[in-house]
């Protein structure tokens, strides 16, 4: 057994592992999607413009909380395998209609004619498979049937049909990996389980949920403060009232002078103590020791040292952030990512091997259990390459004198391979890692000449997050194939709903205008940042060039590579490295409220009811907090879009 699998072993000894699967997709999933799609998603669309908030992980809830209730009240029951596909119907559903698919179109159509694309002499540039040209009469009768969408509705799909096969291809081939072979962990993947089998038990009285309940009630109150009254008072008074600063309080600019080029901010989501009581306590411990080294230490050194050249006084946490990760913590990310990457190879073969040489003790990791509903993971592969290779042919023939070769590093090395990364991770801290900027610096480096790549369809993406969705659809026993028939539902649903509610929208006024003030304020602020991008294939690519060092990704590499034998050698906790790895880049004061809810855990809570049962606890108490903030935000978007239809009544 390796030294990774000794550490947290016990968390995985935890989760209960299923022993018989059954289906979950049936007609209540059917109608629990055109609940969501009908009745949620005009919501969160309406939300999104006029606050920049949005329902999220709320509408699974509650979706699930309503049809539980009719279920009573019609003397059915429903099992906690319908529970699940109904749970991520709601968050597929609502996610794809709001933020996806036609969306784009909505965005498009401002930004083709915006004042940021007509200075850098954009508009007139962006290809016709991406929007209408500015001259076009889709803009003037606000229809997005009319026929100069088209080609980007061809478009859409294609990419909608690429992306799903891929997340049931490679995703599933690193569940396989990470889960089957590896036996991570995944320490965030039971607060969904564990809240549907609370849900599914809710007719007892049982501890989970007694548990569930308890996180809904603290998850209302604190809702109805941090989420209920600012937007309440945005849609009903015209001016936003927070009584907590929402998503947090910025010290940077108080601080410069003490701690100069440092980020510093004070969370204010009490989600993130949820997620200390959760996550492995050596993990949080080796963020909040990483946040304070690389951020309060190294940052006003390499600040003097001139090194972090784009910070000056007077920026915000933000800007910050961004001019230091552009000066270093890009480049140091990239490295400790390879050196996650390599770890995890080595891991695999490692377990591999040993399968080799004792096929008795481990044969259950290459045989999937009976009746889970698998796929050979030879024909998941090769789905990944046939619409791999069917994606690369498509992008070239709409860039053709974009490098082929860029194309096939990123969909058949990139892809997997950062997918691979991301899938450990999840597997080990429940956060996926990704190489930002990757594909803008490949644009540039390439020296490509032309706007047209920005808005291909290139063969890139990261699909390690689908590892956890496995995962959860294991834990709460239901049959992968659910997840299948799943996803020829949502699309279909989604696709309509987002085209149907987004004209609906449009043609009711202009996006973005008065009449959406978040819109109104940020749009333009993101129309001048993509056009800025835009130009870089056109004006030069100095900028991406200062901001990758090979030197700092060498460094990154070796802290990564010599951090892990030197764990071994101590004996020290291997998820302590992994943790230093996730807090390095981020702010310390970030992690302050899953410090405070490590150490309350660990020594109190788990002394008061057991270490065991608190482990068992803390994914239930965090299901149901977000349940209860879920209900409170459903609330918010009823009462905005009531105060919204009455206030545009002609009496």
């Amino acid at each position: 057994m390796s030294i990774l699998q000794e550490d947290y072993l016990s968390i995985r000894e935890l989760q209960e592992e299923p022993q018989e699967y059954q289906e979950g997709f049936g007609w209540k999933a059917v109608i629990g999607g055109l609940f969501v799609g009908f009745l949620m998603v005009p919501g969160n669309m309406f939300l999104e413009l006029m606050v920049g908030s949005h329902i999220g992980a709320a509408a699974d809830w509650v979706t699930v909380i309503i049809f539980m209730e009719i279920a009573k009240r019609c003397r059915s029951k429903l099992t906690k395998q319908e529970i699940v596909i109904l749970y991520m119907i709601a968050g597929g559903v609502l996610g794809s209609a709001t933020g996806g698919y036609f969306k784009t179109f909505i965005w498009n159509q401002y930004f083709v004619r915006s004042e940021a694309a007509v200075n850098f002499g954009i508009g007139e540039r962006i290809p016709i498979w991406v929007a209408a040209p500015p001259e076009s009469e889709a803009y003037k009768i606000r229809s997005l049937l009319h026929r100069d969408w088209w080609p980007h509705i061809a478009l859409i799909g294609i990419g909608i049909i690429w992306g799903r096969l891929n997340l049931y291809s490679l995703g599933y081939t690193f569940f396989r990996l990470t889960s089957d072979i590896e036996r991570l962990p995944f320490p965030l993947v039971p607060i969904a389980a564990q809240g549907i089998t609370a849900l599914a038990e809710s007719d007892k009285e049982t501890w989970r949920w007694k548990c569930f309940s308890i996180g809904a009630t603290i998850g209302i109150v604190f809702g109805a403060i941090y989420i209920g009254v600012p937007t309440l008072t945005a849609g009903i008074l015209g001016k936003q009232l927070q009584i907590i600063k929402v998503p947090f309080y910025d010290f940077t600019r108080n601080l410069e002078t003490i701690l100069p080029a440092v980020p510093i901010k004070l969370p204010t989501n009490l989600g993130q103590v949820f997620i200390g009581f959760v996550l492995p306590f050596w993990m949080i411990m080796g963020s909040a020791i990483a946040g304070v080294i690389g951020q309060l230490v190294m940052n006003p050194i390499l600040y003097r040292c001139g090194i972090l050249v784009k910070w000056h006084p007077g920026m915000g946490f933000i800007e910050t952030s961004i001019a230091n990760n552009l000066d270093f913590w890009l480049s140091w990310g990239i490295g400790v990512a390879l050196a996650v990457a390599l770890i995890g190879f080595y891991e695999v073969i490692k377990t591999l091997w040993k399968a080799r040489t004792q096929k008795k003790e481990y044969q259950h990791i290459y045989e999937p259990p009976k009746g889970r509903g698998d796929i050979p993971v030879p024909l998941s592969i090769l789905f990944y390459i046939a619409t791999t290779s069917w994606k690369i042919i498509l992008c070239h023939m709409l860039v053709p004198k974009f490098p082929v070769w860029i194309m096939v590093v990123f969909g058949f090395l990139y892809t997997p391979l950062m997918s691979y990364i991301s899938a450990r991770m999840v597997g080990l801290t429940g956060h996926g890692v990704g190489f930002p900027y990757i594909d803008d610096a490949a644009y540039i480096l390439s020296g490509y000449k032309g706007i047209d790549i920005w808005m291909a369809p290139m063969p890139m993406g990261n699909y390690g997050g689908q590892a956890a969705s496995f995962r959860k659809t294991e834990l709460t026993e239901t049959r992968f194939t659910s997840l299948f028939k799943m996803q020829l539902y949502i699309i279909p649903l989604a696709f309509f709903c987002s085209l149907f509610f987004w004209s609906f929208i449009w043609r009711m006024g202009k996006i973005p205008s008065h009449l959406y003030p978040y819109a109104a304020i940020y749009w333009p602020m993101g129309a001048f940042q993509r056009a800025f991008w835009l130009t870089a294939t056109t004006t030069g690519n100095e900028f991406f060039l200062s901001a990758i060092k090979f030197r700092v990704i060498g460094a990154g590499l070796t802290f990564g590579m010599v951090g892990y034998p030197i764990m071994r050698i101590l004996g020290l906790p291997t998820l302590l490295l992994y943790g230093m790895i996730r807090g390095m880049a981020t702010d310390p004061m970030d992690c302050i409220p899953e410090v405070l809810a490590a150490f309350t855990g660990r020594w109190y809570f788990a002394k008061r009811f057991g270490e065991q049962n608190w482990r068992r606890y803390t994914p239930i108490l965090a299901a149901g907090f977000g349940c209860g903030m879920g209900l409170i935000g459903m609330v918010c978007v009823a009462v905005s879009l009531v105060s919204k239809a009455i206030s545009s009544l002609p009496f």
